[in-house]
């Protein structure tokens, strides 16, 4: 009796991850009236768009773990007031002054377009805080890579790209609509950002010949206010540097990838998992959870997770937490 009521509670775990995966907190306010409907009008960008050379007061910054996207690469800006800074006291987000904007855009370097190969920009999604509140939106590019349009609705578009060994791939690249933005984005009933936490921008960076500090740098550009020193703050792993220990890339992994939704705040609370990096791992549920999440993140279909934003297999991604979860037996 007792083995046929786990294998019933087994079955019905994706069942029960689907549900929580599509339920809110709260319904969030996304204000799409603040996105100009060009992103040449936002301001981010100076000269031809798709040099995507960054305006004057618009800086580029670098996390130490990434979002996976279908092997897209990205840039990341970060436009801050005149006068204004950001303020980083711990590990989490800063915060952010009145009308920062944060912008990600997604690209493939060797796209192939007929005989050509060439860079292929897809989107560039940006975050405006206005009236104290985040906003998500999205700007699809043209086929032209001379303009991009401010559009709330999905869109898929198929894309030839090669990789480092010339083997080319195919996908089916989903840029997400203006509703799919606030399912990852949502923190309890706002938007907030994902990626630039504190831990995972103290990081070294090249400025010139030189490496320094990310947020020793962002300091002495009059960008940012430290509220501790950046040696006594967290550092967020790379988990693609694999002289780090298995442990600590697998956790940073899942934190950048899975814990926007699977934290106490997110739209998966209702979980048994939390996968925020600092949580303990006997605190997290990772444990329990562990072939469930390994048969969900390596499989497509309709039980994959991450629910949004992927479309093929991370395939090293999908081996290094295979690997973590093996060491925890």
């Amino acid at each position: 009796m007792r083995s046929k009521i786990i294998v019933v509670l087994t079955l019905a775990l994706p069942v029960c991850y689907v549900f929580s995966c599509n339920r809110t907190n709260k319904a969030v306010e996304n204000n799409q009236q603040v996105f100009p409907e060009s992103l040449a009008s936002t301001g981010l960008f100076k000269g031809k768009l798709d040099s995507l050379l960054p305006a004057d007061g618009v800086e580029v910054y670098q996390l130490s773990s990434t979002l996976f996207t279908d092997y897209a690469e990205k840039q990341r800006l970060m436009k801050i007031p005149a006068g204004k800074k950001l303020r980083l006291n711990g590990d989490g987000l800063p915060e952010f002054p009145e009308g920062t904007i944060l912008a990600k855009t997604f690209f493939y370097s060797r796209a192939k377009t007929g005989k050509n190969i060439k860079r292929q920009i897809l989107e560039t999604r940006v975050l405006i805080l206005k009236n104290g509140k985040w906003s998500a939106g999205t700007y699809k590019w043209n086929q032209n890579q001379d303009r991009a349009v401010y559009d709330p609705l999905s869109a898929e578009v198929k894309v030839t790209w090669l990789d480092k060994s010339n083997a080319p791939h195919q996908v089916k690249y989903h840029i997400p609509s203006a509703k799919e933005c606030v399912s990852c984005h949502q923190s309890a009933d706002e938007i907030i950002p994902i990626g630039p936490k504190g831990m995972n921008l103290n990081r070294e960076i090249m400025v010139g010949k030189k490496k320094i500090n990310q947020l020793i740098h962002m300091q002495a550009q009059g960008k940012l206010i430290l509220e501790k020193s950046a040696g006594k703050l967290s550092a967020l792993p790379d988990y693609e540097n694999k002289n780090i220990d298995l442990e600590h890339r697998a956790r940073a992994y899942m934190e950048i990838n899975c814990a926007h939704c699977h934290n106490p705040d997110g739209i998966a609370y209702r979980q048994s998992i939390m996968l925020n990096y600092k949580v303990p791992v006997k605190e997290s549920g990772i444990a329990f959870q562990k072939n469930n999440i390994v048969d969900r993140i390596g499989n497509m279909g309709q039980f994959h997770m991450p629910k949004l934003g992927t479309t093929i297999l991370d395939k090293e991604g999908v081996e290094l937490i295979r690997k973590y979860m093996i060491s925890l037996n």
